[in-house]
């Protein structure tokens, strides 16, 4: 496994449990969240540009994106 995976995989998990802090979720049903809407997906081919931002900037952008596929959190 690459330096890169292996950062994007870091950067993955670190956001999945930032984003169930926010929404009071266990990291599972944040996992699961964020995967059926896609975000998983998104963070992952956009990494290049997620990682260089903030986790609260990047958790509203996410949620807001899956609210537009279709996810109920606010």
């Amino acid at each position: 496994m690459s330096t890169k995976e292996k950062n994007i995989i870091e950067y993955l998990v670190v956001f999945v449990v930032e984003f169930a802090k926010h929404f009071k979720l266990t990291q599972a049903q944040s996992f699961n969240y964020l995967n059926q809407y896609g975000a998983m997906l998104l963070l992952e081919q956009q990494y290049g540009y997620a990682h260089t931002q903030s986790f609260a900037s990047m958790v509203d952008d996410v949620a807001e994106f899956c609210q537009r596929k279709g996810g109920q959190l606010k």
